[in-house]
């Protein structure tokens, strides 16, 4: 991941094989399954959100709107009714049906100018083909750029980039060749006062397309067999695995692990047993994760 979070890394455990990219290429990505929906980058900023605007009228929808809105972003579990996106879409026959609603993406507060609001219409889904968009800047009366996102599936999802207008290929795997990506999403944590803020925090999130995961704690990884996956509680929870393998260590100002967690990752017909092990590289750099892992049989 890098000192700085700066990457992502994507990880199967049958070829081990890893990749590494930026994780802040994309804003939007569009899913490639039969289940039409759009899921947003929350980990590019703590105020990246989107607003919805029901039955509206593009032109009429301006800065003035945003007042008293309510911003969403993606809960981490990776489930479609819990994107930042309501459903823009109603399904009739094979294909699915532009309705009325206009979104406000906030893109972050990193961004200076007018370009950090994006005022999308999502004109038309053609099953099997791709989705139309069209888009401008906030206080635009029409949309300024259209594009076609094409469907493509090997993938989970198409990515796009407002600000460079193009089509971003953030999985480089295709779906069924990846179980886990480390990298940078948000999540709602709650305060030592019990109160819950969002955050932009680094952890696991697994590929839903193909791997289910259990957590088991104060185990010792030696002895976990097949038997103890029997009765393990799996999940398709994206985030199951997340942030919270690690732990900050204010006196040594260090992350370790928390001790005797380990996973289950079912994938492929097979478990594998996993464990952190490690956040640091040899030079003493945090955002290094080293795992231990072994198949079950």
């Amino acid at each position: 991941m890098g000192e700085t979070y700066e990457n992502q890394l994507w990880f199967d455990f049958a070829t081990q094989k890893t990749e590494s990219n930026a994780f802040g290429l994309w804003q939007i990505g569009f899913s490639c399954d039969n289940n039409a929906y759009i899921i947003l980058n929350g980990g590019i900023n703590g105020s990246t959100s989107v607003a919805t605007f029901n039955n509206a009228d593009y032109a009429k929808i301006t800065a003035d709107s945003l007042i008293n809105v309510t911003w969403k972003y993606d809960h981490p579990n990776g489930q479609r009714d819990s994107t930042a996106f309501s459903s823009p879409w109603t399904k009739q026959g094979v294909n699915w049906i532009a309705n009325t609603k206009i979104y406000i993406i906030d893109l972050g507060s990193q961004i200076k100018d007018s370009s950090r609001y994006v005022k999308l219409r999502v004109k038309d889904l053609i099953q099997g083909q791709g989705y139309q968009i069209e888009f401008g800047h906030l206080n635009s009366p029409t949309p300024q750029k259209t594009a076609t996102i094409p469907i493509n599936t090997d993938k989970n999802f198409v990515y796009y980039n407002f600000s460079s207008q193009l089509i971003v290929e953030n999985e480089p795997f295709n779906k069924m060749d990846w179980d886990i990506v480390f990298t940078t999403y948000k999540e709602s944590i709650a305060d030592v006062t019990g109160i819950f803020y969002n955050y932009v925090i680094r952890g696991v999130l697994i590929n839903t397309h193909k791997v289910e995961v259990a957590q088991l704690d104060n185990s010792d990884f030696a002895t976990i067999t097949l038997s103890d996956a029997a009765t393990a509680k799996f999940t398709k929870k994206q985030h199951e695995i997340g942030y919270d393998w690690k732990q900050y260590d204010q006196s040594s100002d260090q992350y370790a692990m928390v001790p005797k967690r380990v996973y289950l990752i079912k994938t492929n017909g097979v478990i594998y047993k996993m464990k952190f092990v490690g956040f640091y590289n040899d030079q003493g750099k945090k955002g290094y994760p080293k795992l231990a892992w072994e198949l079950l049989k």
